[in-house]
């Protein structure tokens, strides 16, 4: 009798795969336990149409994921943090907190369990951290940890300047 197995069989299967097994066996242990069900003309015309839905979803899903991908190759993010006296910032810089600078500067939201921290972030300086988007393609981000204080400064000094640029304009 042939089944088509619905989950993993040991000595027998992989899931989706039509076997040739005993009628015995399918019909007492195989059905029952809902290891199987019977390969009727019916469910292998189901079966392919299923695989087709499945494997055109997938496909999509890889475009998207590598789009994605494209985005997230090469971008750059700026995470402010407090420092100690030493030049060590306070904690360390997290995934989390990574996750949040990509959605807020690049307007990319992605998972923070796809962004690997192999060592702690815990001093100033520029990092390159691997971004998974999917099983088998991954992408590379730069993340720049700055001093809050100074990052504050720079953010006054170029608010200073636009506004002399706009007095300027506007004095012409």
């Amino acid at each position: 009798m042939k089944v088509i197995l619905l989950t993993d069989v040991p000595n027998l299967g992989r899931v989706g795969e039509i076997t040739e097994v005993a009628p015995g066996f399918a019909r007492n242990h195989l059905i029952p336990k809902q290891l199987a069900r019977p390969a009727t003309p019916g469910v292998l015309r189901d079966q392919r149409t299923q695989h087709a839905i499945a494997s055109h979803r997938a496909q999509q899903e890889m475009v998207k994921a590598q789009e994605m991908a494209s985005k997230l190759q090469g971008a750059s993010v700026i995470i402010p943090a407090r420092v100690g006296s030493e030049g060590r910032i306070h904690g360390r810089i997290t995934n989390q907190q990574v996750a949040e600078a990509l959605n807020e500067q690049i307007g990319i939201e992605i998972d923070r369990h796809r962004i690997t921290i192999h060592d702690p972030i815990r001093s100033l300086g520029i990092y390159t951290l691997p971004v998974r988007v999917v099983a088998g393609l991954e992408a590379s981000i730069t993340v720049e940890v700055m001093d809050l204080d100074e990052l504050a400064a720079e953010a006054e000094a170029l608010a200073r300047e636009q506004l002399k640029q706009q007095q300027a304009a506007a004095s012409e």
